[in-house]
């Protein structure tokens, strides 16, 4: 029996991206811990490459995005992913509840799964998650943020030096959520074709609080 021809990832992540569609029937959600909440699971392996999914919601610019930074919740400030663009900072807000599965991947800055690429098509940026490595049914999905800041991370770093200190403070908590990329470097993919590019590793940035667009006023 002759076996399906593997779909080059990048065309795959294209044709996801312009349906607005999830894998959802090779990932699913699930409930992990009161500390991390809820999670992306592989339902299907994947190989090292492979598109897993879109990181999706709004697409807004900077001032949009600041904007909403200063309304927005720290629970709802947390997804919104700011990159750079076209010599210009932008935000994927996807602070509402949609269903989209990429909002919902976690943080790992050790050991990720996943890594970060933008991924231009019909001239429109898509922020989408591939493998860095094979995967496995029954893994968590996840990638590394970018910064050093996420509050997460302290209390994880906290936890992990237990058994070699003890301290009086729990947790402090910052006034501001950290943020998304708000700028990265990458290499720009030599195609010819400039309505579809693929880009290197995106990481969000702890300068300002990351956020997810609700709205969209720019031109492309």
């Amino acid at each position: 029996m002759a076996t399906r021809r593997r779909k080059p990832p990048k065309q795959d992540a294209i044709e996801h991206a312009v349906k607005a569609l999830d894998k959802t029937a090779e990932l699913e959600v699930q409930y992990i811990n009161s500390f991390k909440g809820r999670g992306v699971f592989a339902k299907t392996p994947f190989r090292k490459g492979d598109f897993v999914v879109e990181y999706r919601g709004e697409l807004i610019n900077s001032k949009e995005s600041q904007r909403r930074r200063r309304t927005y919740h720290n629970r709802c400030a947390v997804f919104m992913f700011d990159f750079y663009w076209q010599e210009k900072t932008w935000c994927v807000d996807a602070a509402r509840e949609d269903g989209s599965l990429g909002r919902l991947v976690n943080d790992d800055h050790k050991h990720p799964n996943c890594k970060m690429k933008r991924v231009i098509t019909e001239g429109k940026p898509h922020l989408c998650l591939f493998a860095l490595k094979d995967i496995n049914e029954g893994e968590e999905i996840t990638y590394d943020y970018g910064g050093t800041d996420w509050p997460w991370r302290k209390q994880e770093d906290k936890q992990s030096d237990a058994t070699e200190s003890f301290e009086t403070d729990i947790f402090r908590t910052t006034e501001q959520t950290p943020q998304r990329s708000s700028s990265f470097k990458t290499q720009e993919d030599k195609q010819s074709d400039a309505t579809e590019s693929f880009e290197t590793d995106i990481f969000r940035t702890t300068e300002q609080t990351p956020q997810r667009s609700s709205s969209f006023k720019t031109q492309f």
